[in-house]
């Protein structure tokens, strides 16, 4: 093997490390050029473009996904009117004899009385059953 061999070989090995390689002559030149063409170019008024790191793109994406989140949730979560404009919810109040099935079955007739019992204890955050004459009751919309 003779010199030029040896010294190409050399070459190969560090320019495939991550941080060590060896630059030609026209590789510097190239290098100086460009820079003096960014520094031109910075003189001139143009913006120099942002070059963002890995670590800089994941929180330029989580400070774009916060926002869309934060609307997502804010209008899922308090879903205070139905599709059509009405309100999803209305209050009764509790005549002699009535219990919250007898409430559930009148306030939606279509649906599984068991379901609307249990959306009403839900939503006026009852642990029982029992409702009193006169008590102002929050029933969904059917």
């Amino acid at each position: 093997m003779n010199q030029s061999q040896g010294n190409q070989a050399f070459q190969l090995d560090l320019r495939s490390s991550r941080h060590l390689r060896v630059v030609t002559e026209a590789d510097v030149r190239l290098a100086t050029q460009q820079r003096v063409q960014q520094w031109e170019a910075l003189k001139a008024g143009y913006p120099t473009p942002v070059k963002l790191t890995k670590r800089g793109r994941r929180l330029v994406a989580i400070l774009l996904f916060l926002p869309i989140a934060g609307v997502f949730w804010l209008t899922s979560s308090h879903g205070a009117s139905a599709a059509d404009g009405k309100p999803a919810t209305r209050t009764v109040v509790v005549q002699s004899g009535q219990s919250l099935w007898d409430l559930a079955v009148t306030s939606d007739p279509n649906r599984d009385p068991r379901q609307v019992v249990f959306e009403i204890k839900q939503l006026n955050g009852f642990s029982g059953s029992e409702v009193f004459p006169g008590q102002a009751v929050v029933i969904p919309n059917p």
